[in-house]
């Protein structure tokens, strides 16, 4: 009988946090019907796409774990929050990009340290994270979710084939898609997130917005009813568009 695949993403900034990823793993293995999936080293983006975007792929469920990566400040100079991890995002964007697509919910158990700030898909994919305790309270956790959560299985190739079909800037601004919120985003907006996640000028920014709209749309991940607002407009993306066509 195959086993449910768990996704365990977790911060490997420190040795702590690769411990503690370690450990969620160990408990998942040793759970009659699970196996884990950790990535304790991911150096390159063809990595990404073989082994990290894989295991989303095929999961039923995904245990994630928020660290502090320290304050972020607005454009105007005042704080914003501390943020987590920026693997982790990514990782809880596509989650969230797979589970909005096949339009079926997938299990997840969220840890937060408690000074993180929710925002972009983990507004609406994770909701009231549990605090970030001893590694036994965190072990003890993953057990019982385990025990009661109700997994219906990893993807199918639905999942696969359309995320396939998308070029690299169009996975970025899918993520950057996510990270907005997913809903009614500005190309502003947009913009600013793709220079923010991926280091990105603004000039490549706004190239690469304007690109990939007819990828989306070629592919069918856009209806043909969604189109860019004229320029005299703000023009928007809707995000649940792309997710769910």
């Amino acid at each position: 009988m195959a086993k449910n695949l768990i996704f365990v993403s977790c911060g490997q900034l420190t040795d702590t946090e690769k411990t503690l990823g370690v450990l969620i793993k160990t408990v998942i293995d040793a759970t009659p019907g699970f196996e884990a999936y950790f990535a304790e080293t991911v150096q390159d983006v063809e990595a990404l796409g073989r082994h990290v975007l894989d295991g989303i792929r095929r999961c039923a469920g995904a245990v994630i774990v928020l660290q502090d990566r320290g304050v972020a400040t607005c454009l105007d100079g005042k704080e914003w929050g501390h943020r987590s991890s920026v693997w982790v995002n990514q990782e809880v964007a596509v989650l969230a990009y797979r589970q909005s697509f096949e339009a079926k919910k997938i299990p997840i158990l969220a840890f937060a340290e408690p000074q993180v700030k929710l925002e972009g898909a983990m507004t609406t994919l994770i909701v009231n994270p549990r605090p970030l305790s001893s590694p036994q309270d965190v072990a003890s956790a993953v057990r019982a979710w385990l025990a009661e959560a109700q997994f219906g299985g990893g993807s199918e190739d639905v999942f696969e084939t359309k995320w396939s079909q998308l070029s690299e800037a169009a996975r970025k601004v899918v993520a950057a898609l996510l990270e907005e919120g997913g809903c009614n985003v500005k190309e502003s907006a947009l913009r600013q997130s793709l220079m923010r996640l991926f280091g990105m000028a603004r000039e490549a920014a706004s190239r690469v917005v304007r690109e990939t709209h007819p990828m989306f749309m070629s592919t069918d991940l856009v209806p043909k009813q969604a189109r860019f607002q004229p320029k005299r407009q703000p023009r928007r993306i809707d995000a649940n568009v792309v997710i769910l066509g």
